[in-house]
């Protein structure tokens, strides 16, 4: 075979037929990895319903078809008798510390917290990554950390109050208590803390139209 000579158009051809084959590549394994990424990511967020409403009840259920509003995604959930037992709705907030943090939060038809799961985030590991476990920790679990610090640190102990399960947005004020509301921030981790409350407030809202934040906000304007 002849040998091509070094000039500007056979190295053009070459790289032609290199980017070519490269995007033939590229698109043949995005074909084949497409629908499994699909299914995981569908599994993903059918877990996530299933925890943050049902939690550890065993019981039959079916998710109404997802709708979407203004950016926030909401599932429906009900029993086999058509009782509506909660929404699941997937909020972002895009002002965490490392970039958006994206949650799934459960309300009951009264609105009161079920269950949260963060679906995404840029968090630093060790520290605003806490939000997935931190604001759902029992009253024994907090104790049991308080009394750790107050044997390494010589702080006073105190339970944290930074568990939201079975708080309601609509009565309580969920913003992080050096702002005056009732929700201790994650230690060294204030931003996405104030991030994650948002997105939870702003899920409830999307369903029911108001917060107790929106009232002292609207308070606070006035004076």
């Amino acid at each position: 075979m002849k040998k091509l000579e070094s000039n500007i158009a056979n190295m053009a051809i070459v790289l032609t037929a290199i980017a070519i084959v490269a995007g033939g590549l590229l698109a043949w394994v995005n074909n084949v990895t497409a629908g499994p990424i699909e299914q995981i990511n569908n599994q993903a967020i059918e877990n996530g319903i299933k925890s943050v409403i049902l939690g550890d009840r065993n019981i039959e259920f079916r998710v109404e078809d997802p709708t979407e509003k203004e950016g926030f995604i909401f599932h429906n959930v009900y029993d086999t008798k058509d009782n509506l037992l909660g929404t699941a709705v997937e909020s972002t907030d895009k002002n965490g510390f490392g970039g958006a943090l994206k949650v799934m939060v459960g309300f009951d038809p009264e609105g009161v917290i079920l269950g949260y799961t963060v679906l995404e985030h840029s968090e630093t590991p060790g520290l605003g990554a806490k939000a997935d476990g931190w604001f759902r920790q029992p009253a024994t679990a907090q104790a049991e950390q308080s009394a750790v610090v107050d044997v390494l640190l010589g702080a006073p102990g105190k339970p944290g109050n930074h568990n939201i399960i079975g708080m309601n947005p609509g009565d309580d004020l969920m913003t992080v208590s050096k702002d005056g509301g009732q929700v201790d921030a994650i230690t060294a981790s204030t931003i996405t803390s104030k991030a994650f409350l948002r997105a939870v407030n702003a899920a409830y809202k999307a369903v029911f139209g108001y917060t107790a934040a929106d009232a002292v906000s609207g308070a606070s304007s006035q004076n």
